[in-house]
């Protein structure tokens, strides 16, 4: 049993990491030593467990020949967590995925599989019956090529399908040999409320040894929250994105994920039902969580923003008076201590005097009570005039040695 497998039949988590795949639909590209180094720092995170808890998608084989470079420089270059190449359900494009990924320490393969009726008429032109047929054809044929690497499928629309279809579906594909059945929520519309009846149908109908993944997007923002829903019922995989990039909404973010599961475990049944002591083998570096983040924006030139959770520029960061006498009260946790993230203070237009002193202190200035008095409406003056909150410090050192 590969290492993967076995970390979900113990019900530990593990992150399907898409930002190098289905982060290409959000107009991003990475080339291949990116990937790898992105996927190295992410198994990094999980000490010497990241075989157990990561499978880095280093991409899809259909877009072509320097794809699949791509993949292979990605397999030839990690070697801490698990590397998966993605395809349709192809024989050619089977082939190319195993012989992608075949350098790879852990390697997995994972092809398409349309669940829905929908689906199945739009890809492949069949009724539900006709594609499951194909799909085990698929199944028989990967597992005879691969080789002992495992084989999954990833059941595109498979939330817009009857549940019970896809408990038929996933064990028809268990009995030939396939590790994993990811479910779809390909047209991002489903409700946590439908998430969870679905799920709870889904299991009553499968055999409790089969294994399920769950992929879903977030245009109605859900994903997280039915990422949440899901793990609560026992599918500890989850498909996410370093700073959630995927096709259109996107996807659940890895990073707010990761914070979610690991912070705390002991209190996370308490907060959100679900056992979390036995998640991860060892806890989970999450001080890696903004060096990576902050990698994959340089890679992609997806800029972090003020509201990006855990890993945005208003982190641990400090505008006004208020939070210097108790930054708890305005934080969820330490950030700094938890994640890393050291105190940010700017000058804007919302300066308090306890501002101003505290970051003149910190650019090496001794202002006077009476300096810090002129300097505070001149500040606010100007943020206005320019019509632009934050000072650079190059303004601020003018400012502060105008009235030192």
């Amino acid at each position: 049993m590969d290492r993967i497998t076995n970390s979900l039949i113990n019900k530990r988590f593990v992150f399907w990491e898409e930002v190098a795949r289905d982060g290409a639909q959000a107009k991003t590209i990475l080339s291949g030593k990116q990937r790898a180094e992105i996927a190295r720092m992410h198994g990094e995170m999980f000490n010497e467990h990241g075989p157990d808890h990561l499978v880095f998608a280093a991409g899809f084989v259909a877009i072509g020949k320097e794809e699949v470079d791509a993949i292979k420089t990605v397999a030839d270059n990690v070697d801490n967590c698990c590397i998966a190449a993605n395809c349709r359900s192809v024989k050619e494009e089977i082939d190319i995925s195993i012989d992608a990924v075949r350098n790879a320490k852990f390697p997995r393969i994972a092809y398409v599989f349309p669940a829905s009726e929908r689906m199945c008429r739009l890809m492949l032109h069949k009724t539900q019956k006709e594609a499951l047929e194909q799909g085990i054809e698929i199944a028989k044929y990967a597992l005879d090529k691969a080789g002992g690497i495992p084989v999954d499928v990833q059941m595109a629309g498979g939330f817009d399908a009857d549940p019970i279809f896809i408990a038929q579906a996933a064990a028809a594909l268990r009995s030939e040999g396939i590790s994993i059945c990811h479910i779809g929520d390909t047209r991002g519309r489903i409700y946590p409320k439908e998430t969870a009846a679905f799920i709870d149908t889904l299991l009553a109908y499968s055999d409790r040894n089969q294994i399920f993944g769950t992929h879903f997007h977030d245009d109605m923002g859900f994903s997280l929250i039915n990422n949440l829903a899901s793990i609560h019922r026992g599918l500890t995989l989850s498909a996410t994105s370093w700073l959630g990039l995927a096709e259109r909404n996107g996807i659940a973010r890895t990073e707010l994920l990761t914070v979610h599961m690991a912070y705390q475990p002991e209190k996370l049944f308490e907060r959100l039902q679900i056992p979390g002591e036995n998640l991860f083998l060892s806890p989970p570096n999450l001080k890696m969580i903004p060096k990576i983040a902050q990698k994959v924006s340089e890679f992609t030139g997806v800029s972090l923003k003020v509201t990006d959770p855990m890993v945005g520029t208003g982190v641990n960061s400090i505008s006004t008076g208020t939070p210097f006498v108790d930054t708890v009260s305005f934080q969820p946790f330490d950030t700094e201590e938890v994640l890393g993230i050291p105190q940010k203070i700017y000058v804007t237009q919302l300066a308090s005097k306890r501002v101003i002193q505290e970051v003149a202190g910190r650019m090496g200035f001794q202002l006077s009570d009476e300096a810090i008095d002129k300097i505070l409406p001149e500040v606010k003056r100007i943020a206005y005039q320019l019509n632009r909150a934050v000072f650079p410090d190059n303004e601020l050192k003018e400012i502060f040695t105008k009235y030192q």
